[in-house]
């Protein structure tokens, strides 16, 4: 399992070119929405910080200040308010452009980072469950676990991990369109390597791997 910079891209979400025997089966990237609520919880701070002013601005006002002042202190508080939601709605447009999660016949690949482009690479005997989740807007997150015998790094793989999970760090693919059909494409794949378990409802789909790896051929 390795995680690598990279200046040069031969393939679209890939640091080099599929050796022989390899194919590509899926790819996706989080939507910018999915990005903006689920890890900037952009939706969330606007509501905060409306709160915030209009209390702030109700209290001014039954404390008797002038119009004119509240009216001036309202103005830089809305403009501050403004110009962190509209940052942070630049870095989820910014981080979902720069990810991209790429499934192959042998690995899944993750590219991630506005500053600083990573890939990581996970063979696929190394992820041991993956578990789905859709959400109302029809994007699902899928979260993976990875074998304990290798590390992954919290830091490094963010956004594209989850928050709840420090200890393992779990890779979690955050956001794709259509997720029961990615969720799907990992089972295929994983059922070329493992004995494969699965249970799907509208809501969840597990893939858990059970047993040894199926021998080559």
């Amino acid at each position: 399992m390795g995680m690598t910079e990279y200046e040069d891209e031969p393939v679209e979400g890939l640091p080099e070119h599929l050796p022989e025997g390899e194919t590509m089966v899926w790819q996706g990237r989080p939507t910018v929405a999915a990005m903006a609520k689920r890890v900037f919880y952009i939706p969330h701070l606007a509501v905060y910080f409306g709160l915030l002013i209009a209390g702030h601005t109700i209290y001014r006002l039954m404390e008797g200040v002038s119009a004119a002042q509240v009216m001036g202190t309202f103005v830089w508080q809305a403009g501050l308010a403004t110009t962190v939601v509209v940052l942070l709605l630049w870095l989820a447009r910014a981080y979902a452009r720069s990810v991209l999660y790429t499934l192959t016949s042998e690995r899944l690949v993750i590219r991630s980072g506005v500053a600083l482009p990573m890939m990581v690479n996970i063979p696929i005997e190394q992820i041991t469950a993956a578990d789905l989740r859709v959400y109302r807007d029809g994007t699902g997150d899928i979260l993976l676990k990875a074998s304990a015998d290798r590390k992954l790094y919290w830091v490094l793989l963010w956004p594209n991990v989850s928050a709840w999970y420090s200890r393992p760090v779990r890779p979690l693919l955050r956001g794709v369109p259509e997720p029961q059909s990615a969720a799907e494409a990992f089972a295929a794949v994983a059922s070329q390597h493992y004995r494969v378990t699965t249970e799907s409802t509208t809501a969840r789909m597990a893939v858990q791997a059970a047993g040894d790896p199926l021998p080559a051929g």
